[in-house]
């Protein structure tokens, strides 16, 4: 069975994963709103430009996921990297306090 250390919060406790995921939610919501911001201080037509890993990274250190050989995991990994970043950092928030809840007392 797996062990998940507790974080002492006051007199709660909260397991990483737990903690992981609220960081994961917290930063999404930052890049959201950052974005928002930032596409409204444009002039004239508000523009949405979305940050993803390709973008960030640039697309010469992702060129890997073209080499793998099962079309399913490339895929899905294609998805992931081209997803845009507040919507994977949400999405890992929520799939870190899912698994956190499970290793909860």
């Amino acid at each position: 069975m797996v062990k998940v250390e507790r974080i002492k919060w006051g007199k709660e406790q909260m397991n990483k994963l737990t903690l992981l995921g609220l960081i994961f939610l917290v930063l999404g919501g930052c890049i959201l709103g950052f974005q928002a911001i930032s596409s409204m201080m444009t002039a004239g037509d508000i523009s949405w430009k979305t940050l993803n890993l390709v973008e960030v990274t640039g697309p010469e250190t992702l060129k890997w996921v073209n080499g793998i050989s099962m079309q399913l995991a490339q895929k899905g990994l294609k998805y992931i990297v081209t997803m845009p970043l507040y919507m994977l950092s949400l999405a890992l928030g929520v799939l870190m306090l899912i698994i956190g809840g499970f290793f909860s007392k």
